[in-house]
């Protein structure tokens, strides 16, 4: 009985490390350097052997300082202050913290409802969702904190899977069709330090002498400073195991794309479904691999995502496709129809809707065609 307890307890135990790990794997280059700048302010272990990015070091090196102060300055006794401490060095890199009421207890030697407490007290601090269970408890903070109360309702009306939610809230169709793209644009995660528009690539591929280089940015540790910190040695194995992944499935893509490496704009088709079979991985775990990563190409920098490609030779990807219709747009003579553009695309090998053709228009930032012909008639203005 006792080794079957025990075979459960080690069971959880690992359920609750890959809790911990998998977000890692998905992470970009960007978040596990503003992670690994908080660990290392107060763990002298940890410090980037490679793949910083610079940028976010001011901010993540006073993170934790900020929500400290907030803490002070909220109510509660020393032993409730304290605990929210802990749970703040809990926070994973997205600000989340996703582990179970009960594992957390366990970890800090506190009862359950003290650590339920202290969570909540935690959603009340700046930004907003710090501390959330997962992303769409992050986006129900967001929601709460929104201007427009209507994106509350609809939230919840959404949540709960409500039916005829127009009518129940006394709003027009249009209204919630409204509503509905905002909450599907509510932060996913807090926001932890401003943005920017530089994208911080997990490697780059260049042509050297007639052969591709590639050198990889993927964050590690200062392997001489590791020592046997626990802390240190877990970030190590976890950030091994996630580059080890990246390389994995980079192998693949790069073994299939080799046409658009070297500089061609063609892109063979590609699934995650063949990628996770010549890893050995789970198909999920490739969607996470390839999660928010980007490499620097001859063609410029480009998403991971975007060199899987379900159709044929023509790389009839949206990537693609929206790819030769921002080139249409940008070099046409007059503003041409989204008819047109689609007689257009097909001629050069991408047969999409008119409707496509629209929405991937309108994703690119391009009016219609009155729009554009107005803005010339306005000198571009």
């Amino acid at each position: 009985m006792q080794r079957q307890e025990q075979q459960q307890l080690q069971k959880q135990q690992l359920t609750q490390d890959m809790v911990r790990r998998m977000p890692i794997l998905e992470a970009d280059r960007t978040a596990i350097a503003f992670q690994l700048g908080r660990l290392s302010k107060r763990n002298p272990c940890i410090a980037t052997g490679s793949g910083a990015v610079e940028w976010v070091a001011d901010s993540a090196s006073g993170f934790e300082d900020r929500l400290f102060m907030q803490i002070d300055e909220g109510s509660g006794t020393d032993a409730q202050k304290q605990l929210q401490r802990q749970l703040v060095l809990a926070l994973d890199h997205r600000g989340l913290l996703p582990e179970s009421d009960l594992a957390l207890a366990g970890r800090l030697g506190v009862d359950v409802a003290d650590v339920e407490a202290a969570r909540q007290s935690l959603l009340f601090l700046e930004p907003t969702g710090i501390g959330a269970k997962n992303e769409r408890d992050c986006q129900y903070r967001h929601a709460i904190e929104h201007d427009d109360p209507l994106v509350l309702d609809v939230f919840e009306a959404l949540d709960a899977n409500a039916h005829d939610i127009p009518n129940r809230l006394g709003i027009s169709v249009d209204e919630f069709d409204r509503v509905t793209r905002v909450v599907a644009t509510l932060p996913k995660t807090p926001i932890l330090y401003e943005g920017t528009e530089h994208i911080a690539p997990e490697l780059e591929v260049v042509r050297r002498d007639g052969a591709l280089v590639t050198t990889w940015f993927s964050p590690t540790l200062d392997v001489v400073r590791i020592k046997d910190d626990r802390e240190a040695r877990w970030w190590h194995e976890t950030l091994e195991m996630r580059n080890a992944t990246l390389r994995s499935v980079w192998a693949v893509i790069s073994e299939r794309q080799r046409d658009w490496l070297d500089g061609k704009l063609v892109l063979h088709p590609l699934t995650r479904k063949e990628v996770a079979e010549q890893i050995g991985k789970h198909e999920s775990t490739v969607g996470r691999a390839i999660q928010g990563k980007y490499a620097a190409t001859e063609g410029g920098i480009m998403a991971w995502r975007h060199f899987f490609v379900r159709s044929t030779v023509h790389g009839q990807s949206p990537f693609m496709v929206k790819k030769a219709l921002a080139e249409l747009i940008q070099h046409e003579a007059s503003p041409l129809s989204d008819a047109a553009l689609t007689r257009e695309l097909a001629r050069l090998g991408y047969t999409v809707t008119r409707r496509t053709v629209a929405n991937y228009r309108e994703a690119l930032g391009f009016g219609n065609s009155r729009e554009r012909e107005r803005q010339l008639w306005k000198g571009g203005d």
